[in-house]
């Protein structure tokens, strides 16, 4: 239900008041389950993270050193998309961009993501140990799949082709061995 204010409403404009009215739940007891706002933003985060992160399925690949299982992770990460056609995350990397604490619960899944993204390129190329070139391959990744859904949410444009263009040519790159070919 907090998923659908904060989306319909924006951040500033939900409140615990809203939330408790149309979740059914009185207001003290959302207090008690969630002391503020940003509490709740963080189980939701949390949540999101979870499910988008698939963790269990890039553990296995990588503990099998089945590059194909990395490879459709990392294929899998980049085109999954909420419910709401991604309003939400818009909604908390502005509300970041404005609040401490939303800052550094964002900050905190970006590096998980990033540190499983790293893994995961680390495991196409054959190794265990996580690079600097690893990191830029995930720092890369990231900023491809970021940019695509700021690109498809905000101008409602199909972006999928160019990103799994951009993400295939990382990955490709890190399965031959040649991942940082194209330094400027």
């Amino acid at each position: 239900m907090a998923r659908r204010l904060f989306v319909e409403h924006g951040f500033h404009s939900t409140g615990i008041a809203l939330i408790a009215k149309e979740s059914g739940v009185a207001v003290q007891q959302l207090y008690r389950d969630f002391p503020s706002k940003e509490d709740i933003i963080a189980a939701i985060v949390e949540e999101d993270c979870r499910k988008f992160a698939d963790l269990a399925t890039l553990d296995a690949a990588l503990a099998a050193k089945d590059r194909t299982g990395v490879r459709t992770w990392l294929d899998s990460a980049t085109c999954k998309e909420d419910e709401e056609g991604d309003r939400l995350f818009l909604e908390i990397a502005a509300e970041a961009s404005r609040n401490d604490r939303i800052h550094a619960i964002f900050t905190k899944i970006r590096l998980m993501m990033s540190d499983n993204i790293s893994r995961a390129f680390a495991g196409l190329m054959g190794s265990t140990t996580v690079t600097h070139e690893h990191r830029l391959l995930a720092e890369s990744f990231m900023i491809v799949s970021i940019g695509s859904v700021f690109t498809r949410t905000l101008h409602s444009e199909a972006v999928q082709a160019a990103s799994a263009k951009l993400i295939s040519c990382l990955i490709d790159g890190a399965s031959s061995g040649t991942a940082i070919g194209c330094e400027a």
